[in-house]
Parts: structure tokens; sequence; C-alpha cells
């Protein structure tokens, strides 16, 4: 059976074709055509059968002879039909390893010119048939990983942690693309209600920004539910890096807009017990929190804190904590032990803040300095240290369950570090650890252990998948989960990937 590949895009047999017993969708052949997220109309690609031999005539095509010798007449009539006005190889760089290519083969691969505007798919299916041909297929056409829009907060702009396009923030112009990548992570997913994010800290502030989606939560040092702040606003701006609703015209923008916060005071003013966090943490994981910020530093291990910890994490909560603007004096508790996600601060330029802790325990780094946040009910402003740089992290794992509520906790903090991009030092170092997070390399990797076209998230790729594609067909911009092939559209290619994984699961 000869293949043809058409990479989903007018599924010209679609009528007759069914995958897992749904047929599938026709999808009109001009869909996608010369536009990225599609294919080219003016060129396919042709894989000629092993033991067939090509030459190139003079009038630009070629002929070709199959592996018994004879030439193959219906090939040629069929470019004529075609109007494939040129044909060369696929390749124009060659391969130095001839042998290698020859075994894959690379050199069996040309490309055909066909008028633009043409019936691409139909040229396809036509080659396809031809008994010299082994593979047709489309040329598709893409671009990079797509990213949303940039949100309309006012404060946006002054949040390099999010976006550094290199501009000034307080009098400092860093690096562009030193940030977290937040808008590519946003094309996929802005976040779900599903999730709960815990700030243990000095009391949450009812900001603006997220106060609509706050729960009950509890101060533990006072044994009651006011869990206003206590300490300049320092809770209320690590909620606000964490899960300060974006794009709505105010304030500023957090990493998940639609999560739940559970705010759980564990300070009394601006210190407190390692008791008060144990309990804290206990409270949080029997209330179902499944992401826990802690920007919080001890200098002293306790037993029943690290068994408080433990209790979060086999609640299946994701424990993150500050490294501690400790410096060399080393990695503070609770961030220094294993179990926890432990978070070093950088700056603009994806340098180590001054003051970041240094010590082997260090998972990953994050924006934390110059960062700029919700403070009081209302307003905003900057402050820094690693207490900052654990909530970009603490949001972007929410951002990662959005897409992937079925996988195991532990896989979606391996996967985050997995997507760390290198700064500093080479390697893994003992200040950024693995690397400053990449929001928008992390949820993608998620929504792949969930199952790539599982829509849904349901655990399988199915009908109510194909049904969430073909709704959402030519959109982008935020919440696109179902642009599968990241080009910045919903498309053919992605509906070529769903069809291509039907039926897979988890």
């Amino acid at each position: 059976m000869r293949a043809i590949n058409v990479l989903a895009g007018s599924l010209l047999a679609a009528a007759c074709a069914h995958a897992g017993g749904v047929a599938l969708p026709m999808v009109p052949a001009v869909a996608q055509a010369d536009r990225e997220g599609g294919w080219a109309s003016d060129r396919v690609l042709v894989k000629l059968a092993r033991g067939a031999a090509a030459w190139r005539e003079r009038d630009g095509l070629i002929a070709v002879r199959g592996a018994d010798g004879a030439p193959d007449a219906a090939l040629a009539a069929a470019m004529r039909e075609l109007g494939v006005a040129n044909a060369t190889r696929a390749s124009s760089v060659g391969a130095q390893d001839a042998a290698r290519a020859a075994a894959i083969g690379i050199d069996r691969w040309f490309e055909l010119s066909l008028p633009r505007g043409s019936d691409a798919p139909a040229a396809v299916v036509r080659l396809a048939a031809l008994p010299t041909v082994e593979v047709a297929e489309l040329v598709g056409i893409g671009g990079i990983a797509a990213d949303a829009p940039a949100p309309t907060d006012p404060g946006y702009p002054l949040q390099w942690g999010l976006e550094n396009t290199g501009q000034s923030v307080n009098g400092v112009a860093g690096n562009a693309g030193s940030d977290v990548r937040a808008r590519a992570a946003w094309h996929l997913t802005t976040g779900s209600p599903d999730t709960i994010i815990a700030v243990l800290d000095s009391g949450v502030g009812a900001h603006a920004d997220f106060a609509a989606r706050m729960l009950p939560g509890w101060n533990v040092p006072a044994g009651n539910a006011d869990t206003g702040d206590q300490c300049s606003s320092h809770g209320t701006h690590c909620a606000g890096i964490a899960l300060a609703r974006g794009n709505d015209g105010s304030g500023t923008a957090g990493m998940d807009w639609n999560a739940k916060l559970l705010p759980v005071t564990v300070l009394s003013g601006c210190t407190g017990f390692t008791v008060w966090l144990a309990d804290g943490l206990i409270w949080a994981s029997d209330r179902g929190a499944h992401v826990m910020n802690l920007s919080l530093q001890y200098s002293v291990e306790t037993q029943y804190l690290r068994d408080a910890v433990a209790y979060a994490i086999g609640g299946g909560a994701l424990v993150v904590a500050a490294s501690g603007n400790t410096g060399t004096t080393g990695v503070a508790v609770p961030a220094r032990w294993p179990e926890v996600i432990a978070v070093g601060s950088i700056d603009a330029f994806d340098s180590p803040a001054g003051n970041t802790a240094v010590g082997p325990q260090v998972d990953m780094a994050a924006p934390g300095v110059a960062i700029y946040s919700c403070v009081g009910t209302s307003q905003s402003d900057f402050k820094s240290g690693t207490s900052m740089a654990a909530p970009h992290v603490a949001g972007t794992l929410a951002l990662m369950r959005a897409v992937a509520p079925g996988v195991a906790p532990a896989q979606l903090e391996e996967a985050l570090r997995l997507t760390c991009v290198d700064v500093s030092n080479a390697g893994f170092d003992d200040r950024t650890g693995w690397g400053r997070i990449d929001a928008g390399a992390a949820v993608r990797r998620a929504r792949t252990l969930m199952g790539l076209g599982d829509i849904d998230r349901d655990g399988e790729v199915g009908g109510f998948d194909l049904g969430l594609l073909l709704g959402a067909w030519g959109t982008g911009g935020y919440d696109c989960l179902a642009d599968l092939d990241d080009d910045g559209t919903v498309g053919g290619l992605d509906l070529g990937i769903l069809l291509g994984n039907w039926g897979g699961a988890n």
C-alpha cells in the first residue's frame, strides 16, 4: 500500500476513513493552504520506491524507472496533468554520510513544483497511487512556538520576569529574553479553577487581582480565619506573582489567572515558629491544596516540620520554597530538603542575585529582583528576594497541572526541571540549580505527558477532543490547548496530530 501523508490536510478520503469507529470529518482542501499551520499549494514531496532510478530531463522534470528497469510512464503522465513545472531533489544541502542517507532513503526524496493555488492534497493522493512512489506528502508551513498576546494589565510592561524585552525597570535595562516565557505558557492555558495554590505566609490581602478567587483561609498563630496580611504586603505580593488575574486592564498579571488561592497565615507579623508553618502545611493539605508556596526561611531544622512537609507531599501537593536570602551561609529550611522544590533568585540579566542562597540543594531559579506585583488591596509595587522567585515556580506548576491534571505531581516537578534554561555557570550550579524556569516549555512538556491530543484532559484522545479541536478551528491567542503543533492557530496540522494519537491514553 502506498503511503499518503497529507498532514491531515484536506483528508480527501475522509468520508471513507475511520479511526476507532468514528467517522472523520471532511475538511475543505483550501482551509489551510498557503498559510502558517497549513501547507503549500505550489509544491509536494515524493519519495521514490527503493530501487527506482531518476534522472533530470531537458524540460526540468524527472524521469523515473522502476526497480524492474521499465520507465514509469504513469508518473510522467501524472506530472504533466498536475502541471508540474519543475522537479528537484528535496534536499538543498545534501548529506555527507551517503551510506546513512541511502539507508534512510533521504536521497530518494524529490520536490515537485505545482502552479500556486493547486489542490496539493489531491496531487498527493494521485502521486501516492503510482508504483514507483513510496511516499507522497504535502509541504507543511509552520513557525515558531506561539506566544499569546501581551496582556492588557497596565503594570505588565514593568514585569520583566514575565517578559523581558530589555525594557528599563527601576532604571535598569535587562537582557531581552531573560524571563520565564509566560506568554508562551498562556497560549496553551491561563490556568484552571480546579487548581488550588496555598500561600503560606504573613497573610494575604484581598487584592482586586485575585480576591474573587480566594478561599476561606486560616491563621495558625491566632487560631482564627483572619488571614489579612501582617507584614508589609509580603504574602500579598507573593500571591500576586503566582495568580494575579491577567489581561483584565488593571493591576498586574500573575502566572496563573484562574487558580483558586488558599491563604494560610503562619507568621505573627513578619516572624514565626516552625511549628506554625508545619501546622499550616497540614491544614492546607487537608483542604486540597495542589501547590504550596513557602516564601519563608528558617535556619533550624525540625523533624516536626519535615514530617508536615511529608504529609503535604503525601497528599499530592507540590511544595515550593524560597532557597533563602542567605548567600553563602547555605540554603534555608525547608528549601534545603530534597523533597521541597528550592528556588533561587536571578536578576534581569540572568545572573544570580547577590544574596540568593548558595548550595547544592538549589533546584532552579526564577526572577527575584525588582519584581512588580500586588500590594494592599488594589496597588502594585516592587519587592526583591527569593521570596519573589518562588511564586513564579508555584504559578508555573499550577499552569502545568491545568493542562495535565492526570499527571503525578512528581512527574510535573521532573518536567519543570528538565525544561529549565541553563544560566549563570554552565550546567548545574549552586546558585541557580538546573537553571531559569521556562514556563512555556514546561507547560508544553506537561501537555505531552498527559497525551498530545487529549484536549479535554480525560486521559484518552477521542471524539470529545475532536469536537473541541473543530470548535477552535482557526483560533489562537490565549488558552489554545488545541494548537497541538504550536504554530499559533488551530488547523489541519493539529487535526493530523490528534488523529495520529487517536485512542491513546496516558
